[in-house]
């Protein structure tokens, strides 16, 4: 297996980094292979690099941060010059480096604009562990509680209560089971995006679907935070969800039984209050008409 096919197997089989995360990843990713790939020819790097991109893309279907930011990536390496191999080596690192930028800015705006929203004094109660949230958390330290979920599998949610732990902020962690049960005890729900697909639905981890029903029948504010980039054009019918082995959650092995492990659910859009963006509060019509 050579160094890409392992990158690849790897990104496919992350269960510890959300979609933007990764798709940083991949971004630093082929910066490097553009540094170490053996080439004679402009022309030879510039394809054995979009081909180790298109992989990418296809390794992680559900999170559109990797599609988008990558899809520009392969758009500005082929608007790239011709020129001698060091030349273009470096230019595309440079892209490389402008894109993560980008996308870093975005989710700090938008964190920035979720926290002025969610506003001082609140429970925030949230599932999975979003980079975005995480930072929304850290501009509300000391006026800010959570309620955390376990999101199992693979129980992310304990990272994410390590983090808050860390800042300070008090933290009432629960399974999954409960989060019926303490959305009552919420001021808003709040949760980030693998994907916000073209008719405003939320492609999240799945339990995500479930904090939305709760958040609803308790009357608090459903918000997702995530950057722009995790937009798509095609509709939640049309996104394939991600689907791993039933047996991270040790499920009993039994005739006539079948187990399922599907990572993700979605959120249908008349559930959500409102998107929050880098561009900041957006609302439905925002989206389909953006």
């Amino acid at each position: 297996m050579t160094d890409a096919q392992q990158f690849i197997s790897q990104i496919r089989e992350d269960r510890e980094h959300g979609a933007s995360e990764l798709a940083r990843t991949c971004l630093d990713a082929l910066a490097k292979h553009a540094g170490s790939i053996e080439v004679t020819s402009n022309e030879a790097l510039r394809q054995q690099l979009i081909g180790f991109a298109q992989e990418l893309q296809s390794a992680r279907p559900t999170m559109a941060a990797i599609t988008n930011l990558i899809g520009e990536w392969i758009a500005a390496v082929e608007r790239l010059p011709g020129g001698n191999v060091s030349t273009l080596r470096d230019d595309i690192k440079s892209i490389s480096t402008t894109l993560i930028l980008a996308s870093e800015n975005a989710a700090s705006s938008a964190a920035a604009h979720a926290a002025e929203l969610v506003g001082t004094g609140k429970t925030v109660i949230t599932h999975s562990l979003s980079s975005t949230v995480v930072a929304v958390f850290e501009c509300l330290v000391g006026n800010v509680k959570a309620i955390v979920t376990e999101s199992r599998p693979p129980s992310e949610g304990r990272r994410l209560a390590a983090k808050l732990s860390e800042l300070g902020i008090e933290t009432d962690f629960i399974s999954d089971q409960q989060m019926g049960l303490f959305a009552r005890r919420a001021d808003v729900a709040l949760v980030g995006a693998d994907t916000i697909a073209g008719d405003g639905s939320v492609i999240n981890k799945a339990g995500t679907y479930l904090l939305a029903l709760a958040a609803r029948d308790q009357g608090i504010p459903f918000y997702v935070c995530s950057e722009s980039f995790k937009r798509s054009d095609h509709s939640s019918v049309g996104i394939v969800l991600e689907s791993h082995d039933p047996a991270e959650f040790n499920p009993p092995r039994l005739a006539h039984v079948k187990s399922h492990n599907v990572y993700f659910d979605i959120t249908p859009p008349h559930l959500v209050t409102a998107w929050i963006t880098e561009h900041g509060r957006q609302h439905l019509d925002d989206l389909t008409t953006g």
